[in-house]
């Protein structure tokens, strides 16, 4: 069995975290979030494993909701969803190929730079969520593989 596809919810404005499901694994903030808005979406979305915001939110965080959001077990990164037309989906998705591609470069032994390369040339991806990727549960197939929005 391979991979499946990865599924980011795509987050436009701070009144979409309340319709948020509960069941959402992966989420980007397309907005600069206040640290109100952070607080409720981990409370909408207790299973959140991983936060991607653009790179001016990201560094605009104050130390204490990055301690907060690390501490509440949540992968922050940072990077865009390029090419993501929010008004025909509200998911990003990762195709499987992409899984795939930086499973099989991590076999044949190429650096985390070498690997940020290839795939962003593929796709455009964040360096930062390719090494998410690259280090997380996501390029187990089969059974094990967890079940982070996966189409």
């Amino acid at each position: 069995m391979g991979l499946g596809s990865v599924r980011i919810r795509v987050v436009t404005n701070r009144d979409e975290i309340l319709c948020l499901g509960a069941e959402e694994k992966a989420v980007h903030l397309a907005f600069r979030p206040s640290d109100r808005d952070l607080f409720s979406l981990v409370k909408t979305c207790p299973g959140i494993e991983l936060l991607q915001l653009p790179a001016s939110s990201y560094e605009g965080l104050s130390k204490f909701i990055k301690m907060y959001l690390v501490s509440s077990g949540i992968h922050l990164v940072k990077g865009d969803v390029s090419g993501h037309w929010h008004d025909l989906n509200n998911y990003f998705v990762i195709p499987a190929y992409v899984l795939e591609k930086i499973k099989e470069l991590k076999v044949l032994g190429k650096t985390e730079d070498e690997i940020i390369g290839e795939i962003t040339n593929m796709r455009k991806i964040s360096p930062d969520l390719i090494l998410h990727l690259l280090h997380s549960s996501f390029l187990v197939s089969g059974r094990e593989q967890p079940t982070m929005n996966k189409v």
